[in-house]
């Protein structure tokens, strides 16, 4: 199969994952219902962007804003939020490769409270854009601004710890790699069961 065939697969494999899981994250927002409390799509966000590279952003933007742009908000900020989930993603990603030996983080204590530190600081991107976001578009208003904020902002950070480890070191067995076809199986489940 053609790199550029298997890359634009890739992508739009990553996109409908990063919806299903994003409207699952999308049932704990309990201040704002964008909002989430525990956000599984930041791990998911980081740790693509770590196994499968920078090249790979777009799916996030995809995922980020189909989830979005299904809520009860404007285009416009549907975009602007995934502009930030996206940002946050990469830059976690930058700073995990430059600090933490990338792929290989969780091998070194030293490597995973560097993770650590870096999650809790990537998450702060978008959870700054996206309540902005939701200010700017009439979707929150001025006084539920640092709890929407603190929401989102713990929500992602949650969601980055607990799932970049798992799904980084999911992937990188090589006996899951081996069958793509089951892989592949169990994404469209998930999809399936997440749109339902």
């Amino acid at each position: 199969m053609p790199l550029m065939l298997r890359r634009f697969m890739l992508i739009v494999a990553l996109s409908l994952l990063y919806f299903a899981v994003g409207k699952f994250g999308l049932h704990f927002g309990f201040i704002h219902p964008l909002a989430s409390a525990f956000w599984p799509p930041t791990g998911l966000a980081i740790a693509a962007l770590l196994v499968f590279g920078k090249r790979i952003w777009p799916a996030i933007f995809i995922g980020a804003f189909l989830v979005n742009a299904t809520g009860n908000i404007s285009p416009f900020v549907a975009f602007v939020i995934a502009i930030g989930n996206t940002l946050e993603g990469v830059i976690a990603a930058l700073l995990i490769n430059r600090f933490a030996h990338a792929a290989a983080v969780f091998e070194r204590a030293a490597d995973i409270l560097k993770f650590a530190g870096i999650a809790l600081f990537s998450t702060i991107i978008s959870a700054s854009i996206g309540v902005g976001a939701l200010f700017l578009g009439a979707n929150a208003v001025l006084h539920e601004l640092p709890l929407i904020w603190l929401t989102w902002w713990l929500g992602d950070a949650t969601g980055a710890i607990i799932f970049t480890p798992l799904l980084v070191l999911w992937w990188l067995d090589h006996r899951w790699r081996r069958n793509l076809q089951q892989l592949g199986e169990a994404l469209l489940v998930i999809v399936s069961i997440a749109l339902t």
